[in-house]
């Protein structure tokens, strides 16, 4: 689907049009095939540059082609389980900003809806502003994340951690994972763009420009810090259930050393050969006794050394 978008100083409503015009934003959502030859055509836009922008896969770049700038990002899309980020192509050309996405999420809405004003005919703001709200994306999630690992340290402390609990926790570190393979390469757009040669840029452009940037440097900050504290408690939480699972053992262990006491004495004991007071009242008595003896002993050569 295909929307038109725009905007002025004198009417800074964002209104929907039928018909793109100078000054206008296209905004493609899950373009089919035709749409994108629709928009080639009228735009004279790249095709194979397009088909790029519904790859799942795309990675963050910027190209020129024919005088206009062509820059793919990734934004954060956590309800996908399969792929955190899904790409958008943002185009700068002469007379229009076109997106591309491949799926219909809620990351422009504010943009779209007004919330956050938005003047189309001033082209590298709005494409500024664009970015903004892709950063926005992260942050939030980000924001979620910090809450689940605070969640799981406490959880860890107070109940073993469940199979799923952990799944869970190693699903947190390929996100984060994600996350920053999208957003350094991004932040290497971002010092491109600050070039001024892929687009034109005045001295407020430039300090939004700036303070993008230092948004997207702050967002790889906080990944690799959520990243750190995921791989500590993961790590952490191995070594205790390392040391529970040795502590099993060795309890395991000192009880067949203490059962195997009775079992050789009474196995001796049980084999049809002359023994010594195999002839008296008490044998059973002093083979008891000599077996209680023997665990007493152990038990206690154990606790000395500390093995129990």
């Amino acid at each position: 689907m295909i929307s038109i978008y725009h905007s002025t100083a004198r009417a800074r409503k964002i209104a929907t049009l039928d018909e793109a015009k100078a000054g206008a934003w296209v905004h493609a959502v899950t373009p089919t095939e035709q749409e994108l030859d629709r928009l080639s055509q009228q735009f004279n836009l790249d095709r194979d540059i397009l088909r790029d922008a519904i790859d799942p896969h795309e990675a963050p770049r910027v190209e020129v082609s024919d005088g206009t700038t062509y820059v793919f990002a990734r934004y954060c899309r956590p309800e996908d389980p399969d792929i955190p980020t899904e790409p958008m192509l943002i185009i700068y050309t002469n007379n229009n900003i076109i997106t591309v996405m491949r799926s219909d999420d809620s990351v422009l809405d504010d943009l779209i809806n007004g919330n956050i004003e938005v003047l189309t005919t001033q082209k590298t703001k709005s494409f500024l502003y664009i970015f903004a709200q892709i950063n926005r994306s992260y942050r939030q999630q980000l924001q979620k994340i910090a809450k689940q690992i605070l969640r799981f340290r406490s959880q860890m402390r107070q109940r073993e951690a469940s199979s799923s609990d952990l799944l869970k926790f190693i699903e947190l570190e390929e996100d984060l994972n994600e996350f920053l393979s999208a957003l350094q390469p991004q932040g290497i757009v971002l010092n491109a763009l600050e070039s001024g040669k892929y687009m034109r840029l005045y001295d407020n452009d430039r300090e939004l420009v700036d303070d993008i940037m230092l948004n997207t440097n702050e967002l790889i900050e906080q990944c690799k810090s959520r990243l750190r504290s995921v791989v500590n408690v993961r790590q952490a939480y191995d070594v205790i259930a390392t040391n529970n699972l040795n502590k099993i053992f060795k309890r395991l262990t000192t009880l067949a050393i203490f059962l195997a006491i009775p079992t050789v004495i009474g196995g001796l004991y049980g084999m049809n050969v002359e023994l010594p007071l195999a002839d008296h009242r008490y044998a059973f008595y002093f083979v008891l006794l000599i077996i209680f003896s023997s665990v007493f002993i152990t038990a206690k050569i154990f606790s000395r050394n500390k093995w129990l």
